[in-house]
């Protein structure tokens, strides 16, 4: 038996359906200021992409290597990267696995996808850097450092005299090793003060000369308005193969890999271990962003064993996915000891 449909029920559910579609439309094309932080891809620092291993060395005697050790990435939308939409900071809010935070949290206001890119990438080369410095100095073989420019401050004494990618060998004759000893000499000088850069610039030696400014910090000290970072001097070649990565997160696990490389039996033992931190010139674990995101991706790819920077342990308690055991960590020495199995895995303290 038929019968006809309510003619009213029929314009409301018609009505409630047009809006229920006007909303979603909506919610796929309004922007929100926000960032949306996921698992990312992970990397096996000891393997291999077509072809090419992920790390090189030359210049000292390499061992073979087992087991996976894994770079933890985070997967990035919105802020400078393109507009978030609605729909998609609501759905990231509902996955425990996702972070949504507001953009100003991560990036300066009107920063540009380029900029990221660019601060990104010179993070990572960093990182690398470092990497390479500490892991030498674990291992026993001879490495020195250089300060280079990274990023040279709007609207400050350096703009126009210095450059991005600098190495800086000497300061009003004193020759220099690290960015503090730089600091060291030009808030010493006081603002109003002539300071003499020796630098090597695209293979080429120069001197510039820059004065200097009252700090921001302390009017009575130096500024020059210079981000640096720390170049490695080493007979030991130690090269990175990544495309399209950035950040500074990856140091602790690259100084693993090199360390892996540079020593006799194998800190994996066949296990597949995943990890994050950035990584001092001193051996010296800090703290990263995207914790959980990363510790969600390691999880998923296998991993049982996760290290992390000691820093990040507010983080890490309630994040923490089952079957992963986290290292907390704060040196390359320790992150060593750990898989060596001279330690056990220090559990970040409870609260």
């Amino acid at each position: 038996m038929s019968r006809l449909v309510d003619t009213p029920r029929k314009r409301v559910l018609v009505i409630a359906l047009g809006c229920w579609l006007v909303t979603l439309g909506l919610l796929q094309v309004i922007s929100v200021p926000y960032v949306r932080l996921a698992p990312g891809p992970v990397f096996n620092v000891l393997g291999d992409v077509d072809g090419q291993s992920l790390i090189t060395v030359e210049g000292a005697k390499t061992y073979s290597t087992t087991g996976q050790l894994d770079m933890t990435t985070v997967s990035e939308r919105g802020g400078p990267y393109g507009g978030l939409t609605l729909l998609e900071a609501f759905t990231g809010w509902l996955d425990p696995k996702v972070a949504v935070v507001p953009t100003d949290l991560l990036y300066a206001p009107q920063t540009t996808a380029d900029q990221a890119e660019q601060v990104g990438a010179d993070q990572f080369t960093d990182s690398q850097e470092k990497a390479r410095i500490a892991a030498l100095r674990e291992v026993g073989e001879p490495v020195a450092t250089r300060p280079w420019v990274q990023q040279v401050l709007p609207d400050s004494p350096a703009e126009g005299e210095l450059q991005h990618g600098d190495v800086v060998m000497a300061v009003n004759g004193q020759t220099v090793t690290e960015p503090k000893e730089i600091a060291r000499i030009v808030k010493k000088a006081g603002p109003g003060a002539q300071v003499t850069l020796d630098l090597r610039r695209d293979g080429q030696d120069k001197s510039v000369t820059v004065t200097t400014a009252a700090n921001p910090v302390d009017a009575s000290q130096g500024y020059l308005g210079l981000s640096l970072g720390v170049l490695a001097d080493s007979p030991v070649k130690v090269d990175f193969h990544f495309d399209d990565v950035g950040g500074p997160s990856a140091g602790l696990v690259f100084s693993l890999g090199i360390v892996d490389k540079l020593t006799p039996g194998n800190l994996l033992d066949g296990r597949l271990v995943a990890g994050t931190g950035t990584m001092d010139y001193d051996g010296t674990v800090g703290p990263i962003g995207g914790i959980a995101q990363k510790m969600a991706a390691a999880r998923a790819n296998g991993a049982v064993l996760f290290l992390a920077p000691e820093s990040n342990c507010g983080e890490i308690a309630g994040a923490t996915p089952d079957g992963l055991t986290v290292a907390a960590v704060s040196s390359l020495g320790e992150a060593v000891d750990v898989l060596e199995g001279r330690i056990e895995p220090p559990a970040c303290p409870v609260a």
